[in-house]
């Protein structure tokens, strides 16, 4: 953030960012808060190991939320903040969205509730998420492609894809996993090459299993 105004702002003609890897991790969140409710209130309450699982996958999929929304928050809507002033309300809007998602995050996160409580709220977030995301996608994505450098996005993108240390295998399959079929080929080969074979090799499969255990 401390770069020259000039280096984070997109010029007429210059390359758009590439929001591919963005929108797929925003497909996931759709996804699977919904299905996470639905396994949950499936799963034979004497079944421990699928619980357990469940209850893995869940915590993973908080702790990628939570540093997605950490990007934003100190990343990238700072930054439209100074681009584009005048979505500053929808920006509001987005950061109180995600402290009410927070309040939910912590519910999921605590230990002892009932397996309802825990649907009722893995319901609550699915539908939270798609709200704040219909908004993100229809307020901030087309801001994003007009105003930030295509550069000062990527290297954001890296810095977030560092963040997540050791769940990185686990959320990079999980992503390319939620993307659509015209975006995977696009997403997998934007990837560093030493990723894109790790990816490959083991992550896609650990992930298939994981999603294989988890959902059914």
């Amino acid at each position: 953030m401390t770069a020259p105004k000039a280096v984070l702002r997109r010029r007429p003609g210059d390359p758009v960012p590439d929001l591919v890897a963005f929108l797929a991790f925003h497909a996931g969140l759709r996804r699977d808060f919904g299905r996470l409710a639905d396994a949950l209130a499936a799963c034979d309450p004497a079944d421990a190991p699928r619980r357990a699982l469940i209850d893995e996958h869940l915590a993973l999929l908080l702790r990628a939320l939570h540093h997605h929304h950490v990007i934003e928050d100190e990343e990238i809507w700072p930054l439209l903040r100074t681009l584009a002033p005048g979505a500053g309300d929808v920006m509001d809007r987005l950061h109180a969205e995600h402290r009410e998602m927070d309040a939910v995050v912590g519910r999921l996160s605590a230990v002892g509730r009932s397996t309802g409580e825990q649907v009722d709220d893995l319901r609550l977030m699915h539908r939270l998420v798609g709200d704040h995301l219909d908004l993100e996608e229809h307020g901030m994505v087309p801001l994003i492609r007009e105003h930030v450098a295509a550069d000062w996005w990527e290297g954001a993108s890296r810095r977030a894809t560092s963040g997540y240390g050791r769940d990185l295998p686990m959320v990079a399959a999980w992503t390319v996993d939620a993307a659509g079929p015209d975006q995977r080929e696009r997403l997998v080969a934007a990837t560093p090459v030493i990723l894109r074979v790790l990816y490959r090799l083991s992550w896609r499969r650990a992930y298939e299993c994981r999603a294989a255990q988890v959902f059914g």
